[in-house]
């Protein structure tokens, strides 16, 4: 069996926009045999393992897409075997080229961009109201249908086992 593409999907803290992303990809890939891809997700903030958001939590499970673990910082490692880094601010990016090696940066790729080909940033929901994480939510689960689409589409090689 072929290795599977892996990506890893990185947002600050690990407990809002990443798992979320990482938890509605994981039930698309699932519905779709096809797909040979893992996805994970980490944070570039190193604040231990805590428990996701709990509102985005309540939003994901709402919409059947369950977020479950803890918080998980990035490390060099966990970049590395990644084969495509989702990020959603040009933070993220900076703080992902401080750990990799400039050869592996065009491994880096803006949420907005692989979902809707646009350089545009995905806002943080953390801490803000229930309509921004309302948005937010909805924003990037048609991201990941778009993004699903793409690959189902554009990386067969890739994709299949």
């Amino acid at each position: 069996m072929e290795e599977k593409y892996q990506v890893c999907v990185v947002c600050t803290g690990n407990a809002c926009r990443s798992p979320f992303v990482e938890s509605v990809l994981n039930v698309l890939i699932a519905e779709h045999d096809s797909l040979n891809i893992e996805v994970y997700s980490r944070g570039t903030l190193d604040w231990g393992e805590n428990p996701r958001d709990r509102e985005m939590v309540e939003f994901a499970d709402h919409l059947g897409f369950p977020m479950e673990g803890k918080t998980t910082h990035m490390t060099y490692e966990s970049l590395m075997k990644a084969d495509k880094i989702i990020v959603f601010q040009a933070e993220h990016r900076d703080e992902i080229t401080k750990v990799l090696h400039p050869s592996h940066w065009d491994r880096i790729v803006l949420f907005d961009m692989i979902a809707f080909g646009q350089l545009t940033e995905v806002e943080d929901p953390h801490y803000q109201s229930s309509a921004v994480y309302l948005r937010v939510v909805r924003h990037l689960e048609e991201g990941c249908y778009n993004i699903i689409t793409k690959w189902l589409q554009s990386h067969p090689q890739k994709c299949k086992e």
